[in-house]
């Protein structure tokens, strides 16, 4: 037992000397909480949180007393925002999305994301109704209105704003404007009701859709305050949802002010002549490459996952295999090779925090002869792979903080930056046949610019820059580049741009979107936009045009400036605060006993204390059911305690505890499952009336999870997991310590090839007594 103590000591001890210091820093209305190596984006926020919180506090009518925690995260590879509560806080992450799904005007992306999660925490903190009744219960009581509001509610009002107080939000962007204008289209338009929540299918974002669609018309056409009074008269009286208010301030319900948006949003689109070549059905089909093998292309479906196709003719598309990639700029094709990034999360890193996981995003080769895989990089953030058709040359875009640089990897997986400049992102980039001229798109400030390398690094501007979304540029056979453009946010349209003269011509245009496209034997083949996700359409030669292309004037903006010498940094505290307190009265032998439950969180969610406190009154004694914990990133303490818990079996009031530390043993990422194994030694006490019992735990666990994962699979993904321990405890007035072995074998199996899942388990325990 003393072994297990000092083990559990130890361990403790060491992950914690291996934390991350958090630092922060104030505005008048802000406190920005950072990791050091990442105070020049808190500079950068801080540059306009204020000016961005006044506007919103005015346009939304509530102002904040405390000064709004602000936390930024480089850790993971991904990009993200989200408001959350117990306590109310903001939490950003530092990447800008390499999809540009808030489109590609956007001047900043933390400046956007801010304008979009303050909007939340305004609104939702807002104490109105019952939550400002019930105010003296906790700051985290404010929460309570929250459940009963639709999703679209929630988040239309900050999909509003973003568009409204940032360039570039949501609202501005022509691939988001297609989602409800193709559902439009095909008579496949969704309900209010529909819209309340995301799901499996397409869009997957409903609910920011149909909050734009509803907040937006409703603004416009009665007001922002028509906002305000309907939040006010909802929250007053929460359980029945929206329709009343609604119908007191608009004369309109829900349902009618939707049909309403959808009317002013109709547009007849004009019918292509094409001929549709991809997978039927829910999911997304992305632009195929031609390869040794044939003509090979990803696609994504709810159904089957993500995997590579190839397309035949005469012949329905054919899955080759599945990968668990993300998105058409996830995998790029070569002659003989594919070149592919994979995300994932570093469970071990010790700055993990339990909302931003560290992340990377590392490189594959796949054979296309053998579908084997080979891993290049470890522990780098790679996205948009390109590959030379011979298959020599490799390079990608490598996150910078919230810009993406361009670099070169050699085959042992070594990078080499081929370009970096400040506050300025290289993505789609292209490489030609024999890799010796790069093609890529250029963003800064909101404004698009197709460039051009060469194997010196020798960089041209071929096209811009341009406040259009200039996306997807590709090298043909003869030396000039296809892109797509939005056309200033009206159309997307091909382009074609000639090297010789140095001119761009319009090709073709679908109002259904263009998101890529190349030449394919005597047609062209491209992705547009249905409502069921990315379509693939093939058009015939002729019935492209010959236009002068023309492209918008760039975005001209000021930079945010602020005096850093005027802003110190000080050592930011993860305390605990306290989120809410409620009655709960306590069962004990068919009578309720007075008590309280309490909640309380940190700001950085690493530390939690949870429990109920109260008093027995038949047995005049306190008891309580507390919990602490705290995750350190790379490991987990819990330390739980009850106290005199009467056991009717017994009929005696029973006190015990126990300390339990979850650390990392292993983790590996093969590119069909992942694989983590923990260690989590313990030492536990029971006291009873005179009478004891201690001993300690020592388990050791390890999970196999398969990486092919389907939007549909809602039981999880398939997996098996083996946990084995052992246990020696001491009760008072023994001779010596017992010895108990237990292990635990748990497996999910895929039905056939459904997302109906298997599951069994088996449990073991074993004494030497």
């Amino acid at each position: 037992m003393r072994k297990v103590i000092l083990i559990v000591a130890i361990l403790t001890l060491t992950a914690s000397l291996y934390a991350v210091e958090y630092r922060y820093i104030e505005t008048d209305h802000t406190r920005i909480i950072f990791n050091e190596p990442d105070k020049q984006y808190a500079l950068q926020l801080a540059a306009f949180a204020d000016e961005v919180y006044l506007n919103l506090s005015s346009y939304l009518s509530y102002q904040v007393k405390e000064k709004i925690p602000v936390v930024l995260a480089s850790g993971p590879a991904w990009s993200n925002g989200y408001y959350t509560t117990f306590p109310s806080a903001i939490f950003l992450y530092l990447t800008s999305p390499e999809d540009r799904f808030l489109g590609a005007r956007t001047t900043s992306w933390l400046r956007t994301v801010f304008v979009h999660e303050l909007t939340h925490y305004l609104h939702l903190t807002a104490n109105v109704g019952p939550a400002k009744l019930l105010g003296f219960l906790g700051p985290g009581v404010n929460a309570f209105n929250t459940i009963f509001m639709p999703g679209w509610w929630v988040e239309g009002i900050a999909v509003h704003t973003e568009s409204k107080f940032a360039i570039g939000g949501r609202g501005d962007s022509l691939p988001f404007a297609l989602k409800y204008q193709a559902a439009m289209a095909e008579s496949n338009m969704w309900s209010l009701r529909e819209g309340a929540y995301n799901g499996p299918f397409a869009p997957t974002s409903r609910i920011y859709v149909t909050g734009y669609l509803m907040l937006d018309y409703l603004i416009r056409t009665y007001g922002v305050d028509a906002f305000t009074q309907i939040n006010q008269k909802f929250t007053a009286f929460p359980f029945f949802g929206l329709s009343h208010a609604f119908k007191v301030v608009t004369g309109h319900t829900p349902q009618e002010l939707f049909t309403f948006a959808l009317d002013e949003k109709k547009e007849s689109f004009e019918q292509i002549q094409a001929k549709i070549i991809s997978v039927p059905g829910q999911g997304n089909s992305y632009l195929p490459s031609p390869t040794a093998i044939g003509l090979l292309g990803l696609v994504d479906s709810p159904y089957k996952g993500v995997g590579i196709y190839r397309y035949a003719e005469g012949e329905g598309p054919k899955q080759l295999l599945n990968l668990p990639l993300d998105g058409r700029s996830s995998i790029s094709f070569g002659n003989t090779k594919a070149l592919y990034s994979v995300y994932w999360i570093d469970s071990a890193d010790s700055a993990n925090l339990p909302t931003a996981s560290v992340g990377y995003s590392d490189l594959y080769l796949l054979d296309l002869e053998s579908l084997k895989s080979e891993r290049l990089t470890e522990k780098m953030k790679l996205v948009h792979p390109s590959i030379s058709n011979d298959g020599e040359r490799m390079i990608a875009s490598e996150i910078n903080g919230s810009w993406y640089d361009l670099v070169e990897i050699a085959k042992d997986g070594t990078s080499t930056v081929l370009m970096s400049e400040p506050e300025t992102s290289i993505l789609d980039a292209s490489l030609n046949s024999d890799g010796s001229s790069i093609v890529a798109i250029s963003l800064k400030n909101g404004n698009s610019s197709l460039i051009e390398l060469d194997r010196a690094g020798h960089r041209t501007t071929l096209v811009g820059p341009t406040q259009d979304d200039l996306r997807a540029p590709r090298f043909n056979d003869d030396g000039s580049i296809l892109f797509v453009g939005d056309g200033n946010g009206k159309e997307f349209s091909l382009y074609q741009y000639d090297p010789a003269t140095g001119a761009a011509l319009r090709l073709f245009s679908d109002p259904q979107g263009m998101f890529a496209s190349r030449f394919i034997d005597n047609s062209l083949m491209y992705e547009s936009y249905s409502s069921q996700g990315f379509i693939l359409k093939e058009v015939r030669l002729d019935q492209l045009y010959d236009e002068k292309a023309e492209f918008s004037s760039p975005i001209e903006i000021s930079a945010d400036t602020i005096s850093l010498s005027a802003i110190p940094d000080y050592k930011f505290h993860d305390s605990l605060k306290l989120n809410l307190v409620l009655p709960y009265p306590f069962l004990e032998s068919s009578q309720f006993q007075p008590g309280i439950w309490f909640h309380s969180l940190s700001q950085l969610r690493k530390q939690s204390l949870v429990g109920s406190i109260g008093y027995s009154i038949p047995g005049n004694l306190p008891v309580a059911d507390l919990t602490y914990q705290r995750v350190g990133g790379n490991y987990a303490l819990q330390i739980s305690a009850l106290v005199n818990t009467y056991q009717a079996s017994i009929s005696q009031y029973i006190s015990s505890g126990e300390v339990a530390v979850k650390l990392p043993v292993s983790h590996k990422l093969n590119i069909d499952h992942t694989f983590n194994m923990s260690v989590q030694p313990a030492i536990v006490g029971l006291y009873s009336e005179g009478d004891w019992v201690a001993g300690g735990m020592l388990s050791l666990g390890g999970t196999f999870a398969s990486t092919d994962y389907r939007d549909s699979d809602f039981f999880g993904v398939e997996h098996f997991q083996v946990v084995a321990g052992a246990q020696s405890l001491m009760a008072s007035g023994q001779s010596g310590p017992s010895f108990e072995f237990y292990s635990s074998l748990s497996s999910q199996r895929r039905i056939d090839s459904s997302s109906f899942m298997m599951s069994a388990k088996l449990d073991m325990v074993a004494s030497l007594t």
